[in-house]
């Protein structure tokens, strides 16, 4: 099968069933070795290594693999219905279709085959009646080649290789384009849209008095939506408006194909909708299938791809680092969105905020402080420096920084483990009670960030002294005849007003940097259900020693990177005066319709989960905790788009069910009591191996603190034996061998 081919060249491909389902019940005819392994297959990225290979590993291409119809035009020709006579027709039309880069002949035999171009962004009719047996598939998926068919044959290439796919002939694209429709994408799936689809979703959006910045945003949407083609149907509905200014009609829509936040389809829809507009355009698979949304699988989703662009800014934070370290720079554009857009954007549905804890943890040396480097660079080109901090001090440097110099205060610790231990160390034996205020403080701001932190009284009256002083300074420049800002009198006044409130919402962020050896140990039954690692996501890099990356060189941050970051934190009206401050009016992030059922449907999947761990681990608490984490994570993926998706809420889910999984096997593994120690030891196997696999010799030198390396030796050739594990000979790089061990 050429299923590496097509990821290698840049397509999405995802696995087929055979025969049957996955309970082993027989599919019909029409879905019999066509029918997704999952059911996100339109949702599927270019998988990176990992995913990959846990795919293999799995089976998952074993009878077949579907080829996203991403970007591309398959002409599909059936020979049971005709297609043969008329594809002999079509070339007497269009010669160049003889000329296809990749031909590949289907296993339904007779003539019938895939003919395969490239197509970006065209919006085409899938048949025409002047050619029956013909479909030019653009939306959708096709069978790949190599795959098996419901008849016993394969599907054959015939001509090329995914390399070879060039763009689809002039004339083929000119006899299939929809006219005036535009091909977007929403909600994973492909729609194409006309000048008067939108014209007609825009009749449910009232323009008699609309919000200036909303009247910008709904023009972004329709300019990128028609591809700058539809400025007609945005200056008609501006008319409604008794703002309409026809000299600066012009000028805003030319600036809008420059934006470096640019607004989607997703938005007019969800706009549309809450008017009353019902979605007409509909999106045929090629298939039939459910697609009520649903939480994904396990392997629906790749972890080290996020959706949009905080996986952009993933990818250029990750290129920073001598060696590989994708899940470290995952948690560094999430933290980095989070705390860009805190105190910017809010949330419509849940009020959740954007504020994260993360531990990214990685072996001493392997690239920890890139990431941290290169997050920092993020936080100062959106303009947030001042607010980023290196080192958490003490619970009255926090509440300084919250109360006296900025809104929000976001943490970025190298060594953070080691800091987390002096805290463990002080509470089992006694002492140091300022290092549990720390803790207990950022654990109560981190939970304030939609309401009030209230203040004690001493901390209260320093702090008020501290802006009595700054105001007897500003008023006697004032009497002086300095020039003094009106503004930062106001500011300071309103502050000391507001004390006995308590601080409104307070924005403290916390990503923090250590080792497995210092920070595997900290989660136990304690930390993870009650403590500041329970509200945490955990990203740790399993490989202590990866190799660096060939030809590695550094390079700047991209301009659209960065001028996406700035665009982001501009949002709103504020004044930059102010410090790092709440906007008076921060601009919403929506929900739309799909994406708020699937966000039911996870509240219902964890607390289902919480009911079975009552009874099973007392853990129920990493569940219950668990929608607000996956509300947050879908939160900060939705802001640079404006709007919360099916897709944001997908990989969400993914990220906080792994780190669930990732808790437990932690603190299982960490269970003092030794009649449990089997079951600790197996947690702590399962652990290490995780998605990516390790060698036996890594497994033992990581495990041989708390166990012997016989009993390390025999519960791994236990869990080999009953399939948990599987074990295969490993090279090295001294021409040696040694076991490797993965999940099956």
């Amino acid at each position: 099968m050429m299923h590496n081919e097509f990821r290698d060249a840049g397509y999405r491909v995802f696995g087929l069933l055979g025969a049957n389902d996955h309970d082993g019940n027989p599919l019909n005819e029409r879905l019999a070795f066509k029918k997704p392994w999952s059911s996100g297959w339109q949702h599927t990225p270019v998988w990176s290594d990992e995913q990959w290979d846990t795919f293999h590993e799995m089976g998952v291409f074993e009878t077949g693999y579907g080829v996203l119809m991403h970007e591309l035009l398959v002409v599909d020709i059936d020979a049971r219905n005709g297609g043969v006579d008329s594809y002999e027709r079509l070339l007497g039309h269009i010669p160049d279709l003889a000329g296809a880069g990749m031909i590949v002949a289907t296993g339904s035999g007779g003539g019938s085959k895939h003919l395969y171009f490239r197509a970006p962004g065209a919006a085409l009719v899938q048949s025409l009646k002047e050619y029956p047996g013909i479909d030019f598939k653009s939306s959708g998926y096709v069978v790949g080649p190599g795959s098996l068919h419901a008849s016993g044959s394969r599907y054959e290439t015939l001509v090329g290789t995914p390399d070879d796919i060039d763009d689809a002939p002039a004339a083929l694209v000119a006899l299939l384009q929809k006219p005036e429709h535009h091909r977007n994408t929403y909600n994973g799936q492909s729609i194409d849209l006309s000048h008067d689809d939108i014209a007609d979703m825009l009749r449910y959006i009232p323009n008699n008095d609309l919000h200036y910045d909303s009247w910008i945003e709904i023009g972004m949407c329709i300019h990128h939506a028609t591809d700058g083609t539809g400025f007609d149907v945005w200056d008609m509905w501006s008319q409604s408006s008794t703002k309409y200014d026809a000299d600066e009609m012009h000028k805003k829509w030319h600036s809008f194909g420059k934006s470096a936040n640019p607004k989607t389809i997703g938005t007019l829809i969800y706009l549309a909708e809450q008017g009353g507009w019902s979605r007409s355009v509909t999106f045929t698979p090629t298939v039939e299938f459910d697609f009520a949304p649903t939480v994904p699988d396990e392997n629906e989703v790749d972890l080290l791809r996020p959706p949009g662009f905080v996986g952009e800014l993933a990818a250029w934070i990750e290129s920073q680092s001598r060696r590989p370290r994708e899940r470290l720079a995952v948690a560094g554009a999430l933290a980095a969105i989070g705390n860009i857009g805190g105190l910017r954007y809010r949330d419509e549905r849940d009020n959740v905020t954007s504020n994260i804890f993360a531990f990214c943890v990685a072996g001493s040396g392997t690239g920890k402080e890139a990431i941290l480097q290169a997050v920092s660079e993020a936080h100062a080109v959106s303009g947030i420096g001042a607010a980023t901090h290196g080192a958490i001090k003490s619970e009255q440097e926090i509440m300084r920084n919250i109360a006296l110099r900025h809104q929000a205060a976001f943490y970025l610790v190298d060594e953070i483990g080691i800091f987390l231990q002096k805290v463990k160390n002080a509470q089992n034996r006694g002492g140091a009670a300022y290092l549990e205020g720390i803790i207990g403080l950022l654990m109560s701001v981190y939970s304030k960030a939609a309401g009030r932190l209230l203040i004690t009284g001493d901390l209260k009256e320093d702090i008020r002294e501290t802006l009595r002083k700054e105001l007897t300074l500003l008023n006697r420049a004032k009497e002086e005849g300095e020039r003094v800002d009106e503004d930062a009198i106001a500011r300071v006044m309103a502050k000391m007003d507001s004390l006995d409130d308590g601080l409104l919402r307070p924005f403290v962020s916390v990503v923090g940097f250590t080792t497995p050896v210092t920070f595997d140990g900290l989660v136990d039954f304690e930390s993870a259900t009650n403590g500041f690692i329970g509200r945490s996501l955990i990203f740790e890099e399993k490989d202590t020693a990866p190799r660096s990356k060939p030809g590695f060189r550094k390079t700047a941050m991209p301009s659209r990177i960065a001028d996406r970051l700035r665009a982001i934190y501009a949002a709103g009206e504020f004044d930059q005066k102010a410090g790092i401050q709440e906007p008076s009016n921060r601009k919403v992030i929506p929900t739309d319709r799909a994406a708020s059922d699937l966000l039911d449907e996870v509240v219902n999947w964890f607390e289902d989960k919480a009911d079975e761990h009552k009874s099973m681990t007392g853990l129920e608490s990493l569940y219950l905790r668990a929608y607000e984490l996956v509300a947050k994570v879908s939160f900060v993926l939705a802001i640079p788009d404006g709007l919360r998706t099916v897709e944001h809420v997908r990989w969400a889910f993914a990220l906080v069910r792994r780190d669930i999984d990732s808790k437990m096997h932690l603190v299982v593994s960490n269970n003092d009591d030794k009649s449990k120690s089997n079951m600790a030891l197996q947690s702590a196997i399962a652990h290490l191996v995780g998605d990516e696999g390790i060698t036996i010799g890594v497994l033992r030198n990581r495990l041989s603190r708390k166990w012997k390396r016989d009993d390390i030796d025999k519960m791994v050739d236990s869990l080999v034996e009953r399939g948990v594990l599987l074990r295969k000979e490993h090279p090295t790089t001294k021409g040696r061998s040694t076991q490797f061990l993965s999940m099956p």
